[in-house]
């Protein structure tokens, strides 16, 4: 019981944790035709009370051939998603397939409200060119 609770406190509460109310979905974008590739319709809906800028919503879709991953791509949305309300974007396979997986992602592998590490990368000192003359 204690680790339970343990691992509840842990976790923290859903508005620590508001990227959980999104919900991605993928499928084949059948408008369009190829020989060489696949376009695909990514889709995410906010069933919370949070307004993202989609700019923070990341993804990274997934080909499958035989439930085995053959192809990743990565990409994010546009514009702000409201609660309640949902965006879509298209993402290109180089090849031909038909299953596929999408999830949230950040840099640090954890959902879109992980802070970015951008700015706390140490840079190194820049070496000045030696003039010619």
């Amino acid at each position: 019981m204690r680790s339970v609770l343990l691992a509840l406190a842990l976790s923290g509460s859903p508005e620590e944790r508001p990227w959980q109310d999104l919900v991605l979905t993928i499928e084949k974008d059948f408008s369009t035709s190829s020989d060489t590739a696949t376009l695909c319709r990514v889709r995410v809906a906010n069933r919370g009370r949070h307004t993202w800028p989609g700019s923070r919503v990341k993804f990274e879709a997934i080909a499958l051939e035989g439930g085995v991953a053959v192809a990743r791509e990565r990409g994010r949305f546009g514009l702000s998603l409201a609660p309640h309300d949902a965006l879509e974007t298209i993402i290109g396979f180089s090849g031909l397939y038909d299953r596929f997986e999408v999830r949230l992602v950040s840099k640090d592998g954890r959902g879109p409200e992980s802070k970015s590490r951008r700015g706390s990368r140490s840079k190194k000192p820049k070496t000045k060119r030696k003039s010619g003359t």
